[in-house]
């Protein structure tokens, strides 16, 4: 494994080179300039968490019944690309301890496989936001779907066509 230098600006996280340690300053016991970094990565943190409280607290204000929505909570969901009315995706179909969740599985209708596969075979790979709300709109009206399952049948077919394509080169 190379050695990696820190970017500059920053600490060298490995600690000082143990040559630049004076041999008075015992084993365990920290520099002057490391208690400094110390310190100023502990009022960073700080902050941090003091801003995510009070992201925290404004949004539970704003989920309350005739609670106006905030300019601040709206720039924080523009600036990470996120719609702040996007419609949720249903949760897993198995929680993380392994019991099965709420959540039934998905199978198209043979109407819904037939425009899926057309759609995919024009060359279309997996559609971005606007296009698969169009699409699961399209899709609703021949039976039970949602944008998840859109999403992932897109993901899967992809998949699938690329194991199909590097089993056939093996041969």
């Amino acid at each position: 494994m190379a050695d990696v230098a820190a970017p500059a600006g920053l600490p060298d996280p490995s600690g000082p080179d143990p040559a630049s340690v004076p041999e008075s300053v015992p084993a365990g016991t920290m520099t002057a300039v490391q208690r400094d970094t110390l310190r100023h990565q502990i009022a960073a943190l700080s902050h941090v968490a003091a801003q995510n409280l009070l992201l925290v607290q404004q949004g539970a204000e704003e989920a309350m019944p005739g609670a106006q929505k905030s300019a601040t909570m709206t720039a924080i969901h523009a600036s990470m690309g996120v719609a702040r009315d996007q419609p949720h995706y249903p949760g897993p179909v198995y929680s993380k301890d392994g019991t099965k969740g709420s959540g039934q599985r998905w199978t198209p209708t043979a109407t819904q496989l037939a425009r899926l596969e057309e759609l995919y075979a024009t060359g279309m790979g997996t559609p971005n936001g606007a296009l698969r709300t169009q699409i699961t709109e399209e899709l609703a009206r021949l039976g039970p779907i949602n944008e998840a399952n859109v999403y992932n049948w897109f993901q899967n077919k992809k998949a699938r066509m690329k194991k199909k394509e590097a089993d056939a080169r093996r041969m």
